[in-house]
């Protein structure tokens, strides 16, 4: 996808914020930010937005899924421009860790054990594994 496309995606994805009320096209939107991260300056008010807001029930019975995107996003985030990301990686990673359902808790504890030990590893372990799972698609 060429840069002038990635940015019109953002910038879709900004403006239409609101609408995105299904799990499903949460976590796509999850997908698109923690991805082009670099060209989302307004990533950490939608990762923001999503914390605050109502998007995030726990008492869903789709809410791991949706807390998997977003700690997804956030590592993928934080990776890239740390000091933007460390607060709101730890407020999701404390989420995640204190999660009744046992994967988001297991892949939270997974991504906190990765990251405090080696971050370059982590780094790329988080980093590529779009690029790989895109690649098998093909």
């Amino acid at each position: 996808m060429s840069l002038v496309c990635n940015v019109q995606l953002i910038k879709i994805v900004e403006n239409r914020l609101a609408k995105f009320t299904d799990t499903e096209s949460q976590c796509a939107m999850l997908l698109i930010v923690g991805e082009y991260a670099d060209l989302a300056s307004s990533g950490p008010y939608i990762i923001e937005h999503m914390l605050n807001g109502q998007a995030l029930d726990q008492s869903s019975p789709a809410s791991g899924r949706l807390l998997t995107c977003l700690m997804t996003a956030c590592c993928r985030l934080f990776l890239r421009q740390p000091a933007e990301y460390q607060h709101i990686l730890g407020h999701v990673l404390e989420l995640c860790l204190n999660s009744s359902d046992a994967n988001v808790h297991d892949k939270a504890a997974m991504y906190y054990m990765l990251l405090s030990t080696d971050i370059q590893l982590a780094a790329t372990a988080i980093l590529s594994a779009t690029e790989s799972t895109n690649t098998t698609r093909l």
